[in-house]
């Protein structure tokens, strides 16, 4: 069959369905796209990827993060919410920036798995303030791995009933996380990573949850 002869066919179907595209089911009509412009229909959405992608990788990258806040084991359905309550009290404007709550890694008692994500965040500078149970925020003390808990809330102007140790403070009952119900070891605290890069809205965090 010449080239022609196959043109020709082509243009005949196409006339068929353009005669008969009103009567078609919506299944029909599926078939047909993809079977004669399947092409296009990757090339159509592999161009909204890339858009979408784009733009995600825009706004990350002109979005000023004012806190990055890790909860071990925490309700990360309420990871938003205390997000938002932080800034509120903060007062924080929504162009100012944001204020981002990791609540996904797992309290598994210093198993693999939480060890390891928390390490590859702490180790990319993405922790200003850990909020973990006893077990977890020894493991990193003892290292040495926070800030001097007493001498960045006194300079941050935080006046705090905690216990505040060298390293961390410990939360009173009736914190507010323990209000909320947001993480569900007994002794919660609260620590600064040496290398965090907010300690200054990191030493708020903490007033906010010493209320």
């Amino acid at each position: 069959m010449s080239e022609e002869d196959v043109r020709e066919d082509v243009i005949k179907e196409e006339d068929i369905i353009k005669g008969t595209w009103g009567t078609m089911t919506f299944g029909k009509k599926l078939e047909y796209l993809w079977m004669y412009y399947k092409s296009w229909l990757f090339a159509a959405i592999i161009l909204v990827v890339l858009v979408c992608l784009g733009v995600t990788m825009y706004k990350g990258m002109h979005t000023k993060v004012l806190l990055n806040a890790v909860v071990i084991g925490g309700d990360s359905q309420k990871a938003e919410w205390l997000g938002e309550e932080f800034a509120q009290y903060a007062g924080i404007g929504k162009e100012e920036g944001v204020v981002r709550i990791r609540a996904n890694i797992p309290d598994d008692k210093g198993g693999t798995t939480s060890k390891t994500a928390l390490t590859t965040l702490m180790g990319a500078d993405a922790v200003d303030v850990l909020v973990c149970s006893e077990s977890v925020f020894w493991e990193y003390a003892d290292q040495e791995g926070f800030m001097n808990m007493g001498e960045l809330l006194s300079e941050n102007g935080v006046a705090y009933g905690g216990t505040a140790g060298d390293y961390g403070v410990l939360l009173e009952a009736g914190n507010i996380l323990e209000k909320e119900a947001m993480t569900s070891y007994d002794k919660i605290y609260a620590a600064v990573p040496i290398n965090s890069q907010n300690p200054k809205m990191a030493a708020k965090f903490i007033e906010y949850l010493l209320q």
